[in-house]
């Protein structure tokens, strides 16, 4: 369960650098949820399973602070005093020495104790000041944005070409949204000027900027870990690492490789997948989609339906077979994570019905929220785990061979059996309240709760033993 320790609000009388403090009072309500997704299936959710005797452990518990972005400045802003006094420097050239150092302040400190000449030699500090504000130009406009603004309001580099300070932030703000970042060189021409542009934000080593569209929002950790963060304000849910998705348990380099191989053999993949399972119709024959194994006998077989089966002599055939073996293999995993993510948009209308339901037998005095609300959180667990088993078949491709790949190819195949087995016991109890029946039965209800706790244990047990290891 992640930890969400959202500081309050600052002032809204003051002003934020860079941010329209009346959009951060804007509800943002105002934008439907996207009915293929189940938002916030983690909260709430964890408490409920733990209360049915599930190990407290949660190897995803991750605490975070929700910043505004004038609770970011300050933080900045208390670091470079701290530096600056510590170092008898002012405080452009600390901020300098902060920004090389990704403001990792016990570092420097210790650094400088040691030798404070290699300290400066190393942050490449310069004494004198870059910074040139643009004392007497020929127009008062910025070049950009073609607007009249006054003379201190305009900023330039050593090669005298002005813009105003709100297209240079607008400009910063691209370039780290992008991920390109602004340069320690160009961070040092503002650095009297733009105190908290976003380049100091995007250096800051326990600090990362919101991916939300034009959210302003700053998440600070104590120790920077690929975790599960979600911002207060636009309720994105991102690693605070690499600022992407969450994808545990695999890691934030191995999910990049994976995503640009999907993005690169898509079609291919597409293609093959499309054309090589076709399905009867006729005889009504029930097996498994991912191996095509018999149904009725597939109970005690996942193991073997998750796992790929390596072929130990491919290394002595030619290099057109192990091509195809490659593509094979790469084809195995991407079909189950791409199955899985379709199960996902399945779920989420199962999800939708469930709470429309919900929703018209409270209206009709059948019952109250607290009545139903076993039914909602077995759908928002069964998202939360088959989230987790999709981002396992990434971990798993690149995974070398060995006894730690089949321990987690096992745990991996266990955690599979119980989501579906869980997804059965939501559907029938959808089913069964779509029918008009009435509440499940105390047995079925008792059941339903029962594998709840099992999905989630496995999911937890894998997470504790493969993520961030």
């Amino acid at each position: 369960m992640s930890v969400d320790m959202n500081s309050q609000a600052s002032d809204s009388n003051e002003e934020d650098f860079g941010v329209n403090s009346e959009e951060e009072d804007e509800d943002d309500g105002g934008e439907e949820e996207d009915p293929g997704d189940i938002a916030g299936y983690y909260d709430g959710v964890a408490s409920d399973v733990e209360q049915q005797g599930a190990d407290s452990f949660d190897p995803e518990e991750y605490q975070f602070t929700c910043l505004t972005y004038k609770e970011s400045q300050r933080v900045l802003m208390e670091e470079v005093n701290t530096v600056a006094a510590a170092l008898k420097v002012v405080p452009s050239v600390a901020k300098l020495i902060l920004v090389h150092f990704h403001w990792q302040v016990s570092q420097i400190l210790d650094r400088y104790k040691s030798n404070s000449s290699l300290l400066l030699s190393d942050a490449l500090v310069q004494p004198s000041s870059t910074c040139k504000s643009v004392t007497a130009p020929q127009s008062l406009q910025c070049g950009v944005c073609l607007q009249v603004v006054r003379r201190d309001s305009l900023l330039a580099l050593p090669c005298q070409h002005s813009f105003c300070k709100a297209c240079w932030e607008q400009h910063c703000t691209v370039l780290v949204k992008d991920g390109t970042g602004v340069g320690e060189y160009t961070a040092s021409v503002f650095v009297n000027s733009l105190i908290v542009s976003l380049c100091f934000l995007q250096s800051h080593f326990q600090l990362q900027l919101c991916p939300g569209a034009d959210c302003p929002m700053v998440i600070k950790v104590q120790e920077p870990r690929a975790r599960r963060v979600q911002c207060s304000r636009c309720s994105e849910v991102f690693c605070f690492k690499c600022r992407q998705m969450y994808h545990a348990p695999t890691d934030c380099a191995t999910i990049r490789k994976w995503l640009t191989k999907c993005a690169d053999d898509s079609e291919t993949a597409n293609y093959i997948s499309a054309h090589t399972k076709d399905q009867c119709s006729k005889c009504k024959h029930d097996f498994c989609w991912m191996c095509l194994g018999d149904w009725k006998t597939h109970g005690s077989e996942y193991y073997e339906c998750s796992r790929y089966k390596e072929n130990p002599d491919i290394v002595n055939q030619s290099q057109q077979a192990q091509a195809r073996e490659a593509l094979k293999k790469y084809l195995f995993y991407f079909e189950r994570w791409e199955n899985h993510n379709k199960s996902l948009q399945l779920e989420a209308q199962t999800y939708q019905r469930i709470q429309e339901k919900i929703q018209e037998r409270v209206m009709n005095n059948l019952g109250t929220w607290i009545d139903w609300q076993y039914l909602h959180n077995a759908a928002k667990l069964l998202a939360k785990c088959r989230y987790t088993l999709q981002y396992t078949y990434p971990y798993a491709y690149y995974m070398e061979s060995g006894p730690r790949k089949k321990l987690f190819e096992y745990q991996q195949a266990q955690l599979e059996a119980e989501i579906e087995n869980l997804s059965w016991k939501v559907e029938r109890a959808d089913s069964y309240e779509r029918g008009g029946e009435g509440e499940l039965s105390a047995s079925d209800r008792g059941d339903l709760e029962n594998q709840m706790h099992i999905a989630e244990q496995r999911r937890r047990t894998l997470l504790k033993d493969f993520h961030d290891t």
